[in-house]
């Protein structure tokens, strides 16, 4: 075994996991006088945000489309700051292509203030009768007014919305298409005060806390090559495929990374920002048993999501985005053209539970008729190819009760800090919490060093 030495006075942080929650630790960290190292296993940063090489077209295609809201204010702050705000595009009118497929614009009035804006905007959204689209408002008002005691309930989002009586339409139209791409999860999986968290925040939180923010630049564009070299000009060291086999620890403290191949380094701090499901893993046995929290967070369930990568002949539709109502296909995305692939377009289908094992030509056939249906250029197109990506961990699931296994960043062992969506940020398993669990754990260390976050 060999061991990295320590030639810096400075304080030296460890950031296990080049994910956002990672990424944003270092952001948060960097240029404060300290030696930030970023170890990342993959080759590539950004964690389950990434791209693969696509061979045919030469590019970085994203694994999944990611999406955040208006609400989103800390990866908001993270974009403007590393100066990455060039590679998202915000839209403020959100098309629901019905079951007839017929386009309906769910927009805020611009005159009135949050959150009537959009209450407004919901009476306006022409996908249900006027008598089901005051339902949904009135829904949406009252959910968000439950939020906080909902938060212990063991209900789900479909009891909550059945004893509402809420209509069978509205749920199938309005509901299911925004709940399940926002947490997910199915209604009947996700918990009653998650689907609150959406209306409270993410409906009527602010006038633009509902519009999308979608990246025009592959994942690994952004987090990869401009945020890491952004890292790398501000002093953090980023270590790629470097892979952490273990944290080890003396005295109730963590001593430093094993790395792969036995080298040790030495850190003053450690933040661990890997997945859930990885994070006990990484323990040696002392500091295991003293964070039994990690062994409860393990536990979180697990919702996949499934992106249907599809290359056309010519365009299907002017759209950039849309809403699918009714079909297997919940989300469609057109990135801006770019030779030689322009054509290209990218179906998100959420809590892909019931795809599991299913032919994927069957599955690109069964989404190509959906696109057909709905627009009606899809028709004269001819597909090139398609790709279908599973990522069965896509997000942890905010069950009923889930909320209670979720870690805060401060730990039993004072100098070992958790990062990572999964974290008891307050928000479900997104961007936006990945964020702010990552600037959140660089605001411990900085407290302990007597610094200002």
């Amino acid at each position: 075994m060999s061991t990295v030495p320590d030639n810096s006075d400075l304080p030296r942080i460890a950031i296990v996991g080049g994910g956002l929650a990672g990424l944003s630790a270092a952001v948060a960290l960097a240029g404060r006088g300290l030696q930030v190292e970023l170890f990342e296993a993959r080759r590539r940063l950004g964690g389950r945000a990434s791209s693969f090489d696509d061979s045919p077209s030469g590019r970085a295609v994203d694994f999944g489309q990611h999406v955040a809201l208006g609400a989103c204010t800390a990866l908001a702050d993270l974009i403007r700051r590393t100066g990455l705000a060039g590679g998202w595009r915000r839209y403020r009118r959100i098309p629901f292509i019905g079951p007839d497929g017929q386009a309906h614009i769910l927009a805020a009035v611009p005159w009135l203030p949050a959150p009537f804006h959009l209450l407004a905007g919901l009476l306006r959204l022409r996908l249900v009768p006027l008598a089901e689209r005051w339902h949904i408002a009135r829904t949406v008002w009252r959910w968000a007014q439950q939020a906080e005691s909902l938060k212990c309930s063991p209900q789900t989002a479909a009891a909550w919305l059945a004893q509402q009586g809420e209509p069978l339409r509205a749920i199938e139209c309005f509901w299911t298409p925004l709940l399940t791409s926002a947490l997910g999860e199915t209604l009947d999986r996700v918990a009653a005060h998650a689907g609150a968290f959406v209306c409270r925040h993410g409906l009527l939180g602010s006038r633009w806390a509902h519009e999308l923010c979608v990246p025009t630049q592959p994942l690994a564009e952004l987090f990869d090559r401009h945020l890491g070299r952004w890292l790398a000009e501000k002093g953090v060291a980023i270590r790629r495929a470097s892979r952490v086999v273990a944290i080890e620890g003396s005295q109730g403290r963590a001593s430093g990374l094993v790395l792969a191949g036995g080298i040790r380094c030495p850190f003053d701090f450690v933040v661990l920002a890997v997945p859930w499901w990885q994070a006990p893993r990484l323990l040696a046995g002392g500091l295991r048993a003293m964070l039994p929290q990690l062994e409860a967070a393990a536990r979180l369930p697990a919702a996949p999501i499934t992106a249907v990568h599809l290359w056309f002949d010519r365009p299907i539709t002017s759209l950039a985005q849309a809403a699918l109502v009714g079909r297997t296909s919940q989300w469609l995305f057109r990135p801006p053209a770019r030779p030689p692939d322009r054509h290209y377009c990218q179906v998100v289908i959420s809590a892909s539970h019931g795809l599991r094992g299913l032919c994927h030509s069957l599955l690109a056939e069964q989404v190509c008729d959906e696109l057909r249906r709905a627009f009606p250029a899809a028709n004269g197109a001819r597909l090139l190819r398609s790709r279908i990506v599973t990522e069965p961990k896509a997000v942890f699931a905010l069950h009923p009760g889930v909320e209670q296994l979720r870690p805060a960043q401060q730990t039993a062992v004072p100098n070992l800090i958790l990062a990572g969506d999964w974290t008891a940020t307050g928000w479900p398993s997104t961007m936006e919490s990945a964020v702010r669990s990552g600037t959140a754990a660089a605001g411990v260390i900085l407290s302990r060093l007597g610094s200002k976050p």
